[in-house]
Protein backbone atom coordinates (compact mmCIF):
# COMPACT_ATOMS: atom_id res chain seq x y z
CA UNK A 1 0.00 0.00 0.00
CA UNK A 2 1.61 3.18 -1.26
CA UNK A 3 -0.33 5.41 1.68
CA UNK A 4 2.01 3.87 4.60
CA UNK A 5 4.97 4.96 2.78
CA UNK A 6 3.53 8.39 1.98
CA UNK A 7 2.90 9.15 5.65
CA UNK A 8 6.45 7.85 6.50
CA UNK A 9 7.94 9.78 4.43
CA UNK A 10 6.04 12.91 5.23
CA UNK A 11 7.01 12.21 9.23
CA UNK A 12 10.69 12.23 8.34
CA UNK A 13 10.24 14.82 5.90
CA UNK A 14 8.60 17.02 9.18
CA UNK A 15 11.37 15.44 10.87
CA UNK A 16 13.65 17.16 9.30
CA UNK A 17 12.17 20.38 9.41
CA UNK A 18 11.84 20.44 12.69
CA UNK A 19 15.26 19.32 13.64
CA UNK A 20 17.14 20.16 10.79
CA UNK A 21 15.44 23.88 11.01
CA UNK A 22 17.08 24.18 14.62
CA UNK A 23 20.06 22.83 14.04
CA UNK A 24 20.44 25.39 10.97
CA UNK A 25 19.32 27.90 13.41
CA UNK A 26 22.23 26.95 15.87
CA UNK A 27 25.62 26.30 13.69
CA UNK A 28 24.66 28.63 11.20
CA UNK A 29 22.28 31.90 11.58
CA UNK A 30 22.76 32.59 14.79
CA UNK A 31 26.65 33.24 14.68
CA UNK A 32 26.21 35.26 11.83
CA UNK A 33 23.21 37.09 13.09
CA UNK A 34 25.24 37.97 16.23
CA UNK A 35 27.37 40.19 13.97
CA UNK A 36 24.68 42.39 12.74
CA UNK A 37 23.59 45.58 13.62
CA UNK A 38 20.33 45.21 13.86
CA UNK A 39 20.83 41.22 15.61
CA UNK A 40 17.31 42.00 17.94
CA UNK A 41 14.85 42.64 14.76
CA UNK A 42 16.61 40.34 13.20
CA UNK A 43 15.90 37.16 15.58
CA UNK A 44 12.69 37.85 16.05
CA UNK A 45 11.82 37.96 11.91
CA UNK A 46 13.67 34.58 11.89
CA UNK A 47 11.98 33.39 15.20
CA UNK A 48 8.44 34.54 13.30
CA UNK A 49 8.78 32.27 10.54
CA UNK A 50 10.26 29.25 11.56
CA UNK A 51 7.95 29.26 14.47
CA UNK A 52 5.38 29.21 11.67
CA UNK A 53 6.85 26.73 9.24
CA UNK A 54 9.71 24.64 11.73
CA UNK A 55 7.23 24.33 14.59
CA UNK A 56 3.59 24.82 13.99
CA UNK A 57 3.63 23.25 10.72
CA UNK A 58 6.53 20.73 11.15
CA UNK A 59 4.66 19.51 14.66
CA UNK A 60 1.14 19.30 13.43
CA UNK A 61 2.22 17.23 10.95
CA UNK A 62 4.23 14.90 12.67
CA UNK A 63 1.64 14.49 15.35
CA UNK A 64 -0.81 14.19 12.04
CA UNK A 65 1.69 11.27 10.57
CA UNK A 66 2.38 10.02 13.63
CA UNK A 67 -0.91 9.17 14.54
CA UNK A 68 -1.15 7.32 11.12
CA UNK A 69 1.95 5.26 11.69
CA UNK A 70 0.66 4.32 14.93
CA UNK A 71 -2.33 2.94 13.63
CA UNK A 72 -0.45 1.30 10.33
CA UNK A 73 2.77 0.18 12.33
CA UNK A 74 1.14 -0.61 15.98
CA UNK A 75 -2.74 -0.34 16.61
CA UNK A 76 -4.40 2.06 18.75
CA UNK A 77 -5.51 -1.58 20.50
CA UNK A 78 -1.87 -2.31 21.48
CA UNK A 79 -0.84 1.05 21.99
CA UNK A 80 -1.29 0.02 26.25
CA UNK A 81 0.31 -3.13 25.97
CA UNK A 82 3.52 -2.24 28.42
CA UNK A 83 4.87 -5.93 27.71
CA UNK A 84 6.27 -4.89 24.28
CA UNK A 85 9.87 -3.09 23.93
CA UNK A 86 8.19 -1.46 20.91
CA UNK A 87 5.55 0.38 22.68
CA UNK A 88 7.63 1.11 25.95
CA UNK A 89 9.84 3.27 23.82
CA UNK A 90 7.17 4.47 21.61
CA UNK A 91 5.49 5.89 25.09
CA UNK A 92 8.59 7.30 25.79
CA UNK A 93 9.12 9.14 22.37
CA UNK A 94 5.33 10.50 22.37
CA UNK A 95 6.18 11.86 26.09
CA UNK A 96 9.14 13.51 24.70
CA UNK A 97 6.94 14.74 21.94
CA UNK A 98 4.59 16.20 24.21
CA UNK A 99 6.95 17.94 26.38
CA UNK A 100 8.81 19.38 23.06
CA UNK A 101 5.30 21.08 22.18
CA UNK A 102 5.13 22.58 25.90
CA UNK A 103 8.82 24.08 25.62
CA UNK A 104 7.64 25.49 22.16
CA UNK A 105 4.85 27.04 23.12
CA UNK A 106 6.19 28.23 26.16
CA UNK A 107 9.43 30.13 23.66
CA UNK A 108 7.53 30.62 21.19
CA UNK A 109 4.55 32.44 22.73
CA UNK A 110 6.35 33.85 25.59
CA UNK A 111 9.94 34.33 26.32
CA UNK A 112 10.72 34.37 22.54
CA UNK A 113 8.50 37.21 22.43
CA UNK A 114 9.69 39.01 24.87
CA UNK A 115 14.04 38.21 24.19
CA UNK A 116 14.24 41.78 23.07
CA UNK A 117 13.49 43.37 26.38
CA UNK A 118 15.42 41.74 28.69
CA UNK A 119 18.87 39.57 28.68
CA UNK A 120 17.01 37.22 31.25
CA UNK A 121 14.20 36.88 28.68
CA UNK A 122 17.20 36.43 25.67
CA UNK A 123 18.86 33.60 28.49
CA UNK A 124 15.75 31.91 28.99
CA UNK A 125 14.25 31.84 25.11
CA UNK A 126 17.91 30.67 24.27
CA UNK A 127 18.00 27.72 26.83
CA UNK A 128 14.65 26.47 26.24
CA UNK A 129 15.57 26.21 22.31
CA UNK A 130 18.70 24.69 23.29
CA UNK A 131 16.31 21.69 25.86
CA UNK A 132 14.41 21.64 22.92
CA UNK A 133 16.47 20.61 20.46
CA UNK A 134 18.24 18.18 22.38
CA UNK A 135 14.94 16.42 23.49
CA UNK A 136 14.37 16.39 19.86
CA UNK A 137 17.40 15.03 19.07
CA UNK A 138 16.31 12.12 21.68
CA UNK A 139 13.12 11.83 20.07
CA UNK A 140 15.10 10.59 16.61
CA UNK A 141 17.19 8.75 18.21
CA UNK A 142 13.99 6.60 20.37
CA UNK A 143 13.02 6.73 16.26
CA UNK A 144 16.24 4.85 15.25
CA UNK A 145 15.25 2.12 17.65
CA UNK A 146 11.93 1.55 16.97
CA UNK A 147 13.04 1.15 13.79
CA UNK A 148 14.93 -1.43 14.41
CA UNK A 149 12.00 -3.34 16.50
CA UNK A 150 11.61 -1.07 19.71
Amino acid sequence: MILKEVMLFLHIVFATLWVGGMLFLVFVLAPFVRKLPMKDQAFQEVGRRFSFFGTLLALLGLFLTGLFNIHYILGFANLFSFSNPYTLTLWHKIGLFILVVIISLIHDLYFGKKAVESSFYRIVARFLGFVNLLLSLVIVYLAVILRFGG
